[in-house]
């Protein structure tokens, strides 16, 4: 984690010597970033790339530093079937398994500007709203069985990413980035039936999203 650190300091240091004609601009900015979550934890291995989607809001500090707020929400899911014998009894299952996270994050971007481009490098830390769901439908010995489970937790994670930005007018710009987010374990758990159930799962993962943006 120390190099991605060192990596942009020295974008914001390098962009110094760059030269830059960049559009006149508003310091504050508003970001709709629709895109993919892609699980890449061992704990969700089974799951299927998702939907992201994000809404930011920014402020340029000067050429080369920006803070940005952002709310979002991505989902992931998972299937499962089974069938064999046990003990003489057959047995058939279908499992069906989704995450949906809220997230509430914070960013710091160090950039470069070029003409009518932004390349930049961020960071930042987040706060994940989570919920999962696991609904089991089967047959035991010829009889149907079903069960469900929904619980939520909170957990917190931190991300680095790189992106760009281009500015078609001095209020309207367009773009993409890509993050890669850590997060705590999400312990999520329950009762089914009167059996104790918990699961606990990280959500490292690969955010990439394209960028809409408007300066003011």
């Amino acid at each position: 984690m120390k190099g991605f650190g060192v990596f942009i300091l020295t974008l914001a240091i390098l962009a110094c010597a760059f030269p830059s004609h960049v559009l006149a601009q508003g310091a504050n900015y508003v970001t709709f970033k629709p895109g993919i979550y892609s699980p890449q934890s061992s704990d969700l291995e089974d799951f299927d790339t998702g939907f992201n989607g994000e809404l930011a809001f920014g402020h340029r500090y000067n050429r080369n530093f920006a803070v940005e707020m952002g709310v979002g929400y991505f989902k992931s899911e998972a299937d499962y079937s089974a069938a064999g014998q046990v003990s003489g009894i057959n047995y058939s299952f279908h499992e069906e398994d989704t995450i949906d996270a809220i997230p509430v994050t914070l960013s710091f971007k160090g950039i470069i500007p070029y003409d009518r481009w932004e390349f930049f490098g961020m960071g930042g830390i987040g706060v994940y709203f989570t919920d999962g769901e696991a609904e089991v439908n089967g047959t035991v010995d010829g009889r149907r069985v079903s069960a469900s489970l929904s619980e939520s937790d909170t957990v917190f994670g931190f991300h680095f990413g790189v992106g760009f930005h281009y500015n078609i007018t001095p209020t309207w710009f367009v773009g993409a980035e890509g993050k890669y987010l850590w997060t705590n374990d999400a312990k999520l758990s329950g009762n089914v039936r009167g059996v104790p159930i918990e699961t606990n799962f990280k959500m490292d993962g690969i955010i990439a999203t394209a960028v809409l943006g408007f300066n003011f």
